[in-house]
């Protein structure tokens, strides 16, 4: 019999009563892209190549991927969608929406190599993205008022090897930091001097030494507040599985947990659970389910390592889950193939889908290949305040969705803190244990 989960007896009978319902209705099918639940708000194309009478055409074999990552304003009062945009013409799209049924195109700019990823943070009174580069390092962009199509760069990040993928999160220190992975390492940056135009690092993270740095080092991260030890915590996917770090002092990270399962040679993507005891993984290799792990033996010191998987979803054995965003108890995920694909581990044990939508209706990437003709649903953004999906298809550019019983996300109306990817810029993490603070 699976243990009983603490955390389980926090949830009202309410909410249990709306998951029921959207499970139920997200298992009909009528025939239609998605699930009942699941309600298309707009798609706007953003000049992605659509597979023509089931079969790719050969405009699409030569654009290749066209839309990349997405990044959700989370101010109500800022109504903006940004997206990395692949292909011969790479950079970031702004779109307001502030219709949501009619997503406009407000500004672009232009990169001059592949952004891999787009990061958001506030400094003071102003707006900022970093739109990283496999190839050079990163450049860190002003967009406070994207109405009226400024990008005004403000730095540029050089790192041998270039960044792939980094975090920006509000330390309970009162200082801001972006981390990124590159370079076989992660490199840690103050955000308000980035904001100033110094890109100084204030501390790199390298692999454990017994990790081989296999093609890289550390491929994704991500930075949360635990409030029972009142730490910060690093989650880390990459080469050797996963791994999680006490970076409470930024400059001396501390090693709580290493992740090794026999299946996962290189981590893609993690998130944890907002009390830090499960992670949510991703392996980025077509037949590997999403594995939830249970941390709690590592960090009550009864294992050294955590080797076996909790529970695992996927939507086809055949496919994949690239990018994720966790808002317990619903993971959301970039499913490529199959779309923007939701499901519940309120039991890890049992994950099991509650809403879908496949952005993508054209022939599916083949199986042999890792690497090349990727199709469909490659990210996922959610507004807290309001329960907004943004989904970004390779293929078909940006989606919005809302989904039936998802209103809002605050971890405290679940008895958790309410940390998760999404930051207080003002406030920071340490009030975010109770309504009243």
């Amino acid at each position: 019999m699976a243990p009983t989960y603490t955390f389980f007896i926090r949830i009202s009978v309410a909410y249990l009563l709306t998951f029921s319902l959207v499970a139920v209705s997200a298992s009909g099918q009528d025939g239609s892209r998605g699930s009942r639940n699941m309600k298309l708000v707009s798609h706007i194309p953003l000049g992605g190549m659509k597979a023509a009478n089931g079969s790719a055409t050969a405009g699409f074999e030569a654009l290749g991927r066209n839309t990349g990552d997405v990044v959700l304003d989370q101010g109500r009062n800022r109504p903006f969608v940004f997206v990395a945009r692949k292909g011969d013409v790479p950079g970031v799209v702004a779109i307001n929406i502030s219709d949501e049924s009619k997503p406009v195109q407000v500004g672009e700019w232009n990169s001059p190599s592949e952004v891999a990823d787009l990061i958001s943070f506030k400094s003071g009174s102003n707006f900022f993205l970093i739109a990283t580069h496999p190839s050079s390092g990163a450049t860190v962009l002003e967009v406070t008022d994207p109405d009226e199509g400024q990008f005004d760069i403000v730095a540029t990040i050089e790192v041998e090897g270039g960044f792939h993928h980094g975090f920006a999160y509000r330390h309970s220190n009162g200082r801001s930091y972006f981390f990124g992975t590159g370079g076989g390492n992660i490199f840690v940056y103050d955000l308000e001097r980035l904001s100033s135009g110094v890109t100084s690092v204030v501390t790199s993270i390298p692999l454990p030494e017994d990790v081989p740095a296999v093609a890289y080092g550390f491929h994704s991260v991500s930075v949360q507040y635990e409030a029972s030890t009142e730490s910060d915590r690093l989650y880390a996917a990459g080469a050797g599985g996963y791994y999680v770090l006490n970076v409470t002092d930024v400059t001396n990270p501390l090693s709580i947990a290493i992740v090794n399962s026999a299946a996962v040679q290189i981590g893609r993507s993690v998130s944890a659970t907002p009390d830090g005891t499960h992670l949510v993984t991703a392996a980025g290799y077509r037949t590997s389910p999403m594995r939830i792990f249970d941390l709690r033996p590592a960090l009550e010191g009864t294992v050294p390592r955590i080797r076996t998987a909790a529970g695992a979803w996927t939507a086809n054995w055949q496919n994949y889950s690239e990018n994720h965003q966790l808002r317990w108890p619903l993971v959301f995920t970039a499913a490529m193939d199959d779309g923007l694909q939701v499901f519940n581990m309120m039991n890890p044990f049992e994950p099991f889908t509650v809403g879908f939508y496949h952005t993508w209706d054209g022939p599916a990437a083949s199986l042999a290949n890792q690497e090349v003709n990727l199709t469909g649903a490659w990210d996922v953004d959610i507004r807290n305040s309001d329960g907004l999906i943004a989904v970004t298809d390779v293929n078909t550019g940006l989606w919005l969705f809302r989904m039936e019983g998802f209103e809002s996300w605050d971890g405290r109306g679940w008895g958790f803190p309410n940390v998760g990817s999404v930051q207080d810029w003002e406030k920071g993490p340490t009030r975010s244990a109770s309504w009243n603070q």
